[in-house]
């Protein structure tokens, strides 16, 4: 099973609930698991930001999930500088193609 977890806003209820639906999802089925924060999500994952959400999203890159920041967002979006985004995170250069580059390799898409 794929499945990539999409994320556009800035709102931590939203950040939590993802956090826990790739948990709960990795607890029933083994699964490639892929995130991409676009838009303003991308500041929940600043160093800053991540605060204590920082060792959950540690233990999921060690099960290997995979964390995309979209570069369009930072630039261009919330000046956000790539430095300022948790090394636990990739950036790549646009949120947008990447969802679609995976659901084209069959992941299924969900967006909590």
């Amino acid at each position: 099973m794929r499945v990539v977890f999409h994320i556009d806003f800035d709102c931590t209820p939203t950040f939590e609930l993802l956090l826990g639906n790739i948990q709960n999802l990795l607890r029933v089925r083994t699964a490639t698991v892929a995130v991409v924060a676009n838009g303003y999500a991308v500041k929940l994952f600043t160093k800053a930001s991540l605060g204590k959400y920082a060792d959950t999203i540690k233990e999921l890159v060690e099960k290997g999930v995979v964390f995309y920041i979209c570069d369009n967002a930072l630039s261009k979006l919330v000046e956000i500088g790539r430095d300022d985004i948790s090394e636990l995170c990739e950036i790549i250069p646009a949120g947008v193609v990447k969802l679609a580059e995976l659901q084209e390799k069959g992941y299924a898409y969900i967006k909590p």
